[in-house]
């Protein structure tokens, strides 16, 4: 017989259920009271490290570029990264990601792609413009 009826000889299951619950809910307040406590020292020791910062004549934004250099994790999925695409024609016109631009998007309508295809694109990218890295 395990030995924590002996602890509670006398209770019935609905107390022993109430107390339980109780002790959730209990959990749940010191739990709630934790976070608050450590978002408030949080804050109060990042106004403290700012006002480090500025009585030293920094502004909080060179040393947070400090602290971050070196610290981004790399996307890549096997793609180039940085890789730039220039109009042959026209130099002042390139394309490296994101929407594509209008001239872009009218020199492939001209050559006959559809600039909403993927692969279009890709085979656009490939055959009318040159990479720069």
């Amino acid at each position: 017989m395990p030995r924590h009826k002996e602890e509670f000889p006398d209770q019935s299951v609905q107390e022993l259920q109430q107390q339980l619950a109780q002790l959730e809910a209990d959990k749940k307040a010191l739990e709630a009271a934790l976070r608050e406590q450590r978002a408030a020292e949080l804050t109060d020791f990042a106004n403290g490290i700012k006002e480090q910062i500025t009585e030293r004549g920094y502004s909080v934004d060179e040393v947070f570029s400090l602290l971050t250099k070196g610290r981004r994790k790399s996307t890549s999925t096997g793609r180039s990264q940085g890789r730039r695409y220039v109009d042959p024609d026209n130099p002042d016109n390139t394309y490296s990601r994101g929407p594509l631009p209008a001239w872009m998007k009218e020199r492939m309508l001209a050559a006959g792609y559809d600039p909403e295809d993927k692969a279009h694109r890709d085979e656009f990218k490939t055959s009318h413009l040159e990479v720069v890295a």
